[in-house]
């Protein structure tokens, strides 16, 4: 029903002119449609421009975050699409620079690379084209010198120098020098009749026995067509081993896993090495005082005080880093020239941005976090990347594989990297825990606590 009062009526006439004006009357409704317009061109500039105005207009905080999210994918998303653009560059000027040379090798590395860097294989055609000529050329090289190494052995009457260079020569497979092939080797046959008559007559006969066509073989397997014979030499195998594995257990020398297992068959095997050393006559070693595991000096990032810094962002490319979440906050990974970041360094972590930790959170949520405070300005808190170095003394020799296998669980569990290095002998062994300075300085008692038992057996 329409409305019959004067007033009501202006006011349902007013409504519609004023949406379809983009409500000038609602400057925050009007900021809040232009952000996500903005949003959803995947303009970069657009975004970053509707957003500064968002903010300004006092748009509802969820909304300017998820604008923020927005515009951090697009920075990142754009900053590595400038970064692939620039490798396919240089590795099309590399692929283009080894075409004009003459080494197969350098224009198939090139190649190689220019693959990796995203080069299709339509642009790189004339380089594969250049590059079969070029391996054609530098067989054919390789078999003319071949050859002449052969005639030059022929001319020495060196019958397996020359032998060697037609192996190469053949290796090769030219088709190009198939007759001059075929003549060294009538020349080699020639030389080795000359010079041994019985011998080649002996290894022609080979050969032509060789090249025979028959079916009779030399039965050298023990296997015969009769089935029957075979499984009885089967079962006699069988008893012969169950035999030997009872007199093996009867001596004391083997243990079932199901009796006592890995750890009962090692202490077996200890005993029997001490038992022998003692009838050799070996006289143990004195152990060395310093047995365990022990840190080295303390790098300065250890110790190293938090830095407060603030991040630039441009409107095209962002802040400029390359960044990947992780427990312990948003690792560093690269750096660009612009816009900068003074203070900066690579594998730092940013632990805290605007006053919120970014530590303690999945992968995810810490990048979702850092995304939504991420901005011009942004106040963040950053620690060092740490490495340091250890020795593992053991009073036994260290069984790397089961060592890396609890290191590398070591290092899922608190985010660290370890790197294990084989020492000057068997019981010795360097490790290096590495990672943000907060997990170097937790993980760091736990490590020692593990190692200890290594020390130790």
């Amino acid at each position: 029903p329409q409305p019959t009062h004067p007033e009501a009526a202006a006011e349902a006439t007013d409504a519609p002119a004023e949406v379809a004006t983009g409500n000038p009357a609602n400057p925050v409704a009007a900021a809040a449609s232009a952000l996500k317009e903005a949003a959803a061109s995947q303009d970069v500039a657009a975004l970053s421009e509707a957003l500064a105005v968002a903010e300004a207009a006092g748009v509802e905080q969820q909304e300017v975050a998820a604008a923020r999210r927005a515009l951090f994918q697009l920075q990142k998303q754009k900053r590595e699409q400038v970064k692939r653009e620039k490798q396919r560059k240089e590795a099309l000027d590399a692929v283009t620079e080894a075409m004009a040379g003459s080494r197969a090798k350098t224009l198939d590395e090139a190649i190689t690379a220019a693959e990796a860097a995203g080069v299709s294989v339509i642009d790189l055609e004339a380089a594969l084209d250049r590059l079969q000529e070029l391996q054609d050329a530098e067989r054919i090289e390789r078999v003319r010198l071949a050859l002449q190494d052969v005639e030059y052995a022929i001319g020495q009457e060196n019958v397996e120098a020359a032998t060697l260079a037609l192996d190469d020569a053949l290796a090769e497979g030219s088709p190009d020098n198939e007759e001059e092939i075929r003549s060294a080797e009538t020349a080699i046959a020639d030389l080795r009749m000359r010079l041994d008559p019985e011998g080649e007559a002996r290894r022609r006969r080979l050969e032509a026995r060789k090249a025979k066509d028959t079916t009779r073989k030399w039965n050298y397997a023990g296997k015969s067509d009769n089935k029957l014979i075979n499984d009885r030499f089967r079962e006699h195998e069988a008893e012969l081993e169950k035999r030997r594995m009872l007199a093996y257990r009867g001596r004391g020398r083997f243990k079932d896993e199901a009796e006592e297992g890995d750890e009962g068959q090692e202490k077996n095997i200890r005993r029997e090495r001490a038992e022998l050393a003692k009838e050799r006559g070996h006289v143990q070693l004195p152990q060395p005082q310093d047995v365990g595991f022990h840190f080295g000096r303390p790098p300065k990032e250890l110790t190293e005080a938090h830095r407060r810094l603030t991040l630039r962002s441009g409107a095209e490319a962002g802040a400029g880093i390359d960044l990947h979440a992780g427990w312990w906050g948003m690792v560093v990974d690269g750096i660009d020239a612009e816009p900068g970041q003074p203070g900066l360094r690579l594998r730092d972590v940013i632990r805290d941005i605007n006053g919120t930790p970014l530590r303690n959170l999945d992968p995810q949520d810490c990048e979702q976090r850092f995304a939504d405070l991420f901005g011009d300005g942004a106040a963040v808190v950053v620690e060092p990347h740490v490495q340091f170095p250890a020795m593992l003394c053991s009073r036994s020799p260290v069984d790397l594989a089961v060592l890396n296998s609890d290191l590398e669980a070591f290092s899922r569990d608190w985010e660290v990297g370890l790197q294990v290095q084989a020492g000057n002998s068997p019981c010795d062994v360097r490790v290096v825990l590495e990672g943000p300075q907060s997990a170097v300085v937790d993980a760091k008692g736990e490590l020692e606590h593990l190692m200890k038992h290594y020390a130790e057996a």
